[in-house]
């Protein structure tokens, strides 16, 4: 017998994130399980890992340096993979889709079409979210400091105000109403990650999409590791004297780009300071993980998983948000450095032009080597 979660066997997917929450090991799973997906009448819809482009486009968050053509033609694509008739389950996954306010999404399911068409929303608790997320927006250029972060997001009158984004992906009883609004919320399923189980996720999807055990948990996750204390902190003053140089945001998402590969190839020794939320900040966050569980509860979507979960994160023990390292060893500095030079030697090679070919005035090495040959075969001859 089915699992009441099983979308029927012509449902369109979308999982809209939000970020944070395994998307990044989910869709390497999905990426990896292709040919067994097809083989069970399911289709990843992503050309790559993750095709973020076409979401950045639907929902107008295109980043410096992304090509609108390119992204509006992944957009498009995806549409006509979304509604040409076909008897197989399709999944579309991307975070960024959590970026999306109501009129986009009324657009979304416009264009997709509502019949069919299902939306997976996966959670986990705020206050494991809180640190990912801030190092996300560092990564972004950002220069707050964690706690000013910390203050934006979740003091009920922010002197700053929190990163724009931020309470459209996260609040998640609203995200969940949001997109339940337009498909329906019999046709919306929420997954709440187990922290205790890494393999609750890929095992939910399983049932979601009707696949048997293992065909996702059984795939090496990728993930994204989480940055260091000191790693954050020196990111942020790179930024700081980026700015201060006049380097607009074309050359650092550019630039990112190629340091990020470097960054978090980076194994941190085991007695580095990993980020820390404070006491209050933790038991703030809890608070809005009940509430949004109790709106949850009673809005007539599907459940996977312990709502109660988020609102359940123990409190660290640490009353104020520690400051961040003043400092950084030397051998810290040298790889920094090298990160930093390896990511420019990929940008200069990425904007060369490619070689002209050899004409007859400059013979290639190929040429040169030929004569070469057919010379000192010739003068053995003779």
């Amino acid at each position: 017998m089915s699992s009441p979660a099983e979308v029927p066997s012509s449902a369109r997917v979308l999982h809209i994130g939000p970020h944070k929450t395994g998307t990044t090991a989910l869709q390497s799973a999905l990426h990896q399980a292709r040919k067994d997906l097809a083989a069970q009448g399911v289709r990843y819809l992503s050309p790559t890992r993750h095709d973020a482009a076409a979401a950045r486009w639907i929902t107008g968050r295109l980043v410096a340096g992304m090509d609108r053509d390119a992204a509006r033609g992944r957009w498009e694509a995806l549409v006509g993979e979304m509604t040409r008739t076909s008897g197989d389950r399709r999944i579309y996954s991307s975070e960024f889709l959590s970026d999306a306010k109501d009129a986009q999404i009324a657009q979304v399911v416009d264009e997709l079409g509502a019949e069919d068409l299902w939306v997976v929303v996966t959670l986990r608790p705020l206050a494991k979210i809180l640190p990912s997320q801030y190092q996300q927006g560092i990564q972004r250029l950002g220069l707050r400091k964690y706690d000013d972060f910390l203050h934006s997001v979740l003091d009920e009158e922010p002197a700053v105000a929190p990163p724009p984004q931020f309470w459209v992906r996260h609040a998640h009883d609203e995200l969940t109403r949001r997109w339940a609004a337009h498909v329906g919320p019999e046709r919306v399923i929420v997954v709440v990650l187990d922290a205790a189980d890494h393999q609750f996720l890929p095992h939910a999807f399983e049932e979601i999409l009707g696949l048997r055990p293992e065909t996702l948990a059984s795939r090496e996750a990728k993930e994204n590791r989480s940055l260091t204390a000191a790693e954050v902190e020196v990111l942020r003053q790179f930024n700081a004297q980026f700015k201060a140089l006049g380097l607009g945001p074309d050359l650092y998402a550019r630039f990112l780009a190629h340091f990020r590969d470097h960054l978090k190839a980076r194994t941190p020794a085991s007695g580095e300071a990993r980020m820390i939320t404070p006491d209050w900040a933790v038991a703030r966050a809890n608070e809005i993980g009940r509430s949004a569980a109790e709106r949850l509860r009673a809005s007539g979507v599907t459940v996977l998983g312990d709502l109660d979960s988020l609102s359940g994160v123990a409190l660290p023990g640490v009353a104020e948000t520690p400051e961040a390292p003043a400092s950084v060893d030397t051998e810290f500095a040298g790889w920094f450095a090298a990160g930093l030079a390896a990511s420019a030697q990929q940008l200069l090679a990425a904007q060369a032009p490619p070689p002209a070919p050899p004409s007859e005035a400059e013979p290639g090495l190929r040429d040169v080597a030929r004569r070469g040959m057919r010379r000192l075969r010739g003068g053995r001859e003779r």
